[in-house]
């Protein structure tokens, strides 16, 4: 289900005092340090042998870079980069403008921001712009019935190749696919032939090693198909972590006793999950989260949040425009809940 946010008003906010020639490149390739070595075995992700899990957010420096000191200060370790524009997406160099008139920084600059952070990052491809200027969001299509589907692919290959033999980058294939109520046209064999498709796409980039970022169906929010046919998609592939979404399907009509089963079940059989996004607003309203993040501590499971922006009317930012928690009654004070999660 598409969340309740304007895509706009977000892309206008963060994009506010953006300087355009700020993004030059800082490394060569050849001065990259690489402190962490991390893979996939079983349902564990490993960071150098040992198995890890971590907490982060959803963040927008594709439209304007971040600080870091309140990020640290939240302990957060991991970040997932909404890529809104695919096509034009610039990977090295300088901040382009788009056909969209909205300017984009570079992969490579936010990339290297988010180590010397000691940040895990996830590039995630959220949408494509048009040569019209028009964007199309990935939530809930098809992948493969896209008449972009075969450039998008040529784009995955370059962030493939930009960030091979950096294990601190991962690549999410797309966001949210396929309808929620699994109509127009969705089986779980079309999921498993659109998965394989996508991340042997990737894999085909010689010295492509990264982990790879699998969703689930029903627009992220159900891990159904990954217990159907996960299994098919792990016999020829190697360090996938699957990624659900924790909204209206996990936080309505739920307690913390079945979300820990749900999760204990996925990785019974072998797979290992993050959920890249929950928040706390979705198209049903204000949903309860603490349950969920109740589970996923006593579960020990990787939780991204949506989002880290300072936007005082958003509902899922986590910050004020001042940088302060964003948390109020009408919220679910969600800026000091996931804070608090955070910290434990």
């Amino acid at each position: 289900m598409q969340k309740n946010f304007n895509i706009q008003i977000i892309i206008l906010v963060t994009c506010f005092g953006i300087l355009i020639n700020s993004c030059q490149n800082n490394n060569d390739s050849d001065q990259i340090e690489i402190r962490n070595h991390y893979s996939v075995q079983g349902p564990e992700i490993l960071q150098n042998g040992i198995s890890v899990n971590f907490r982060g957010v959803n963040v927008l420096q594709t439209f304007g870079l971040v600080e870091y000191d309140i990020m640290n200060q939240w302990n957060v370790e991991i970040l997932r980069e909404f890529i809104g524009n695919l096509r034009e997406q610039p990977v090295d160099g300088n901040a382009i403008q788009g056909s969209d008139g909205i300017w984009y920084h570079p992969l490579k600059t936010i990339v290297e921001n988010n180590r010397a952070s000691n940040k895990i990052t996830i590039l995630c491809p959220f949408g494509w712009v048009n040569t019209n200027g028009e964007q199309i969001l990935f939530t809930g299509l098809n992948p493969r019935s896209q008449v972009f589907y075969e450039d998008y692919k040529s784009k995955m290959r370059e962030l493939a190749f930009q960030f091979k033999d950096q294990p601190d980058v991962w690549i999410e294939v797309w966001n949210e696919p396929y309808n929620w109520n699994n109509e127009n046209n969705y089986s779980h064999q079309l999921w498993l032939s659109d998965m394989r498709d996508m991340v042997n796409n990737l894999r085909m980039v010689e010295g492509f090693e990264n982990i790879i970022i699998v969703p689930g169906n029903e627009q992220g929010q159900s891990e159904n198909t990954i217990l159907t046919k996960g299994n098919e998609l792990l016999e020829d592939n190697y360090n996938i972590v699957f990624d659900i979404h924790a909204y209206e399907k996990w936080l309505l009509n739920s307690s913390r006793e079945d979300i820990v089963s749900r999760i204990e079940n996925i990785r019974a059989n072998g797979y290992s999950v993050i959920f890249g996004e929950i928040g706390v607003e979705n198209e049903s309203g204000i949903m309860p989260v603490d349950h969920f993040l109740e589970a996923a501590n006593l579960t020990s499971s990787t939780v991204l949040a949506w989002v880290w922006n300072k936007n005082s009317e958003d509902n899922n930012a986590l910050l004020t425009d001042e940088g302060l928690p964003n948390a109020s009654q009408q919220n679910n004070y969600w800026g000091t809940t996931f804070k608090q999660f955070m910290a434990n």
